[in-house]
């Protein structure tokens, strides 16, 4: 009954201090220089310029139906404030509450919601930008990183959420790498491209725009960071700044190629927690990154749909940076150095599943 308490309190707290309707319009409807309305010199994004992935569409849609998470979907909030930031005087928060739809919509179809199980989203990122040379193109060599923190109460009442997304700006593939939590495996980490992709004229692949053909990963390699027990997710995240970093050679050509260089190396507080090597991009278009609130609209076990109507989902994202070599993410001012990554070892992680 306290959980359930608080969590009402929070939601007509959250739901009454934003409003950034005019905001969000700016950022979809402005070019991607407009970078989410944030200044020059705010640390919370570094390297990227970064928008909405709505369209002017469904935009629209949702200001004429009135939808609520144009108002608290996604904010710029302040240290100052009392509002969680990791450095410097920003953060960014992100909100859903599990009715809010329409985030994707086209042709008059909520392309999430009406999906099996239904989904629903509120996430920046690179894929709605005009500029292709924002994305990441074969042979480059980046670093990430981005700190990522729930609020102190959280607690495991969704099926599953997606955290952090590299994707092609090309479509329609599915994920190239894909940070999430799942009931089914815990904290994952999953790379699509190991194996290379083929052509599926039956939709099987799913995702949340359906093409006359589907381009379905071979095998998709998944590394567990934390298992499926959600007291330890929820020890993990709530009320604390996870920090992930990421380390990213990008390479369209098959893993077992002789000149492929394909890297990735994931880092979460420091401790490097994959290293693989192999094919790490798709064969057409460049990299681009996402992130924010993505989730199946299915409640965890011991929770109903409708417990979940006065339990929203929060997330905060910060410092997120991409560069062209380590020291440029000045990582002391987190606590880190690149030494300390670069010590660590090389030697190639085992996926814990192999999946078709």
């Amino acid at each position: 009954m306290k959980i359930f308490f608080t969590s009402i309190f929070v939601f007509i707290l959250t739901t009454a201090s934003f409003a950034s309707v005019k905001e969000v319009k700016k950022m979809v409807y402005k070019s991607e220089k407009y970078n989410l309305g944030l200044k020059k010199k705010d640390t919370t994004v570094n390297g990227l310029k970064l928008k909405p992935l709505m369209r002017k569409e469904a935009f629209e849609n949702a200001l004429k139906k009135n939808y609520g998470w144009l108002d608290y979907g996604f904010n710029i909030v302040y240290a100052k404030d009392g509002e969680p930031v990791r450095w410097g005087d920003t953060s960014q928060r992100f909100e859903l509450h599990i009715d809010d739809c329409g985030f994707i919509y086209k042709n008059g179809t909520y392309r999430d919601c009406i999906r099996n199980p239904p989904k629903h989203r509120f996430e920046v990122g690179q894929g709605m930008n005009n500029d292709v040379s924002l994305g990441f193109k074969h042979g480059e060599e980046f670093w990430y990183s981005f700190s990522y923190y729930l609020p102190k109460d959280f607690k495991m009442t969704r099926n599953s959420f997606t955290i952090f997304q590299f994707h092609s700006d090309q479509g329609p593939y599915s994920p190239i790498f894909n940070i999430r939590v799942t009931s089914k495996l815990g904290l994952t980490v999953d790379i699509s491209t190991s194996q290379g992709a083929f052509n599926d004229e039956t939709n099987a692949c799913g995702g949340s725009v359906k093409f006359k053909v589907n381009v379905c990963e071979e095998i998709i390699l998944k590394y567990i960071l934390v298992n499926n027990d959600p007291k330890k997710i929820e020890e993990l995240f709530a009320g604390k700044w996870v920090d992930f970093i990421i380390h990213a050679v990008w390479d369209n050509s098959p893993s077992d190629h002789d000149n492929n260089k394909g890297l990735f190396e994931v880092f979460m507080n420091g401790e490097k927690k994959i290293h693989y090597e192999g094919q790490s991009a798709w064969d057409i278009g460049r990299a681009v990154l996402q992130y924010g609130l993505y989730e199946k609209k299915v409640a965890y076990y011991g929770y109903s749909l409708n417990d979940l109507k006065t339990i929203p989902s929060i997330a905060y994202y910060d410092e997120v940076w991409a560069k062209k070599k380590c020291s440029q993410l000045k990582l002391k001012r987190l606590g880190y150095s690149c030494k300390s990554l670069n010590e660590q070892s090389n030697e190639i992680t085992k996926p814990s599943i192999r999946e078709r």
